[in-house]
């Protein structure tokens, strides 16, 4: 029962880090692969309903919540290692480093090619929770959801938003449009994906320091750490090492928690926003709507990956959802090397040294586009692990790791 209980342990993780690779591809297809400002005349080039319907799911459903529901899924992972090598006697701490620089490495690599890769920023994060891994579990499970709601990024925006409310003039007007050549939609536009291969690359590797800026001035880095965290407290619990009957309780009850949490600040939000536009209220040009808007948005996204989290296991533990979510699981995987054939995907699509389609595709049809791609890399996962132990970039990642080539193709292959 033990071993049953382990196996489906690990195609629930795999199945899980599959479906958040799904929602990673749809957020960054939708509109074209950016990572970065675009002109507005691209998007006014879409402005239909049905673009409309589909920027609207994205927004609410898809947006900022995928990279967040990755992370926590890292978080467990580096827990379920920790504790496995721990439990055999093996040093963890100098392998576990050794390994996540290899993966900042992979990441830099990834960053010249695209500006959104998101493995530079684990990297160091994971660094950070070598330290945190002392703390108490109640230490973790509360520093992780202050930072899971980007708690540091507001109160980051308190003093401007406190000296605006003691000036005694009011805020400026929006900045009028920028010369011409220092737009900074157009220059990242022109500089990503206009130009050829290697100017491309240089500029991305030249632009890592904004890249950061965008991670603190978002917040998205407090918050990735924060799930890293909330995972790593599901597997010191070990929610994902319980049998079925144990498990749905205790999520059911996050589940249902989460989910009120997320109707509750969605009406919020979408309440301020119909009494601005019916009222023309302006508190588009006023600091402190802006302000508690952004608590109901950051709370709002961080319940609703604990939602999809929570939802999505218990949905896997019943037959039905089992035949429709457990064949993510080879995606899952090879979570890294599907991370990137993704990448090369939008790049070979969009950018200009590819078919240069920016633009030119209607989110819908892009949306099509990923769907049918994620089918496809299922189906070729499912396959691969046929004839191969690990995908091939996972392969590289463990054979320099433990500085000893892996075993990589199957001695037994199946009929």
């Amino acid at each position: 029962m033990q071993a049953e209980t382990l196996k489906q342990r690990i195609i629930t993780v795999d199945a899980l880090r599959g479906f958040a690779l799904l929602g990673i591809l749809l957020a960054h297809m939708i509109y074209w692969y950016n990572a970065g400002p675009l002109p507005g005349e691209i998007f006014e080039k879409h402005n239909t309903i049905s673009s409309g319907i589909i920027g609207t799911i994205n927004e609410i459903l898809i947006s900022g919540k995928f990279f967040a529901f990755f992370s926590f899924l890292f978080g467990l992972s580096f827990f379920l290692q920790m504790k496995s090598m721990e439990d055999t006697d093996r040093p963890f701490v100098w392998r576990y480093a050794w390994r996540i620089t290899i993966m900042g490495i992979i990441g830099l690599i990834h960053h010249a090619f695209w500006r959104g890769d998101i493995l530079s920023i684990y990297a160091p994060l994971g660094f950070i929770l070598l330290p945190m891994r002392k703390l108490s579990n109640k230490a973790v499970l509360i520093t992780g959801i202050l930072l899971a709601i980007n708690l540091p990024g507001l109160l980051i925006q308190l003093p401007g938003l406190i000296e605006q409310l003691g000036a005694s003039t009011p805020p400026p007007p929006p900045p009028s449009a920028p010369p011409a050549g220092t737009d900074p939609s157009q220059v990242f536009f022109n500089a990503v994906y206009k130009s050829d291969i290697w100017s491309m690359m240089k500029n991305n590797i030249l632009s890592i320091g904004e890249k950061f800026g965008f991670q603190f001035g978002s917040g998205r880095i407090y918050v990735t750490l924060g799930f890293f965290l909330l995972g790593m407290y599901s597997g010191r619990k070990g929610w994902f090492a319980m049998n079925t009957e144990e498990l749905r309780p205790i999520f059911r009850k996050i589940k249902n928690k989460s989910g009120w949490l997320v109707l509750i600040t969605l009406i919020c939000a979408l309440g301020m926003f119909g009494l601005n536009e019916a009222f023309k209220l302006g508190w588009e040009r006023s600091p402190v709507p802006g302000f508690i808007f952004s608590i109901f948005y950051n709370i709002n996204n961080a319940a609703l990956v604990v939602f999809y989290v929570t939802g999505i296991t218990l949905l896997m533990n019943r037959k039905f959802w089992q035949n429709l979510l457990y064949p993510l699981a080879p995606v899952g995987k090879m979570a890294l090397t599907s991370y990137l054939l993704q990448t090369a995907l939008g790049l070979i699509l969009f950018f200009g040294f590819g078919f240069g389609l920016v633009g030119e595709t209607p989110p819908w049809l892009n949306w099509i586009i990923a769907i049918t791609f994620f089918v496809i890399q299922a189906r070729l996962c499912k396959w691969w692990f046929r004839y191969f132990y690990f995908g091939p970039v996972e392969w590289l990642w463990r054979t320099v790791t433990y500085f000893k080539i892996q075993p990589f193709r199957k001695n037994h292959l199946s009929a």
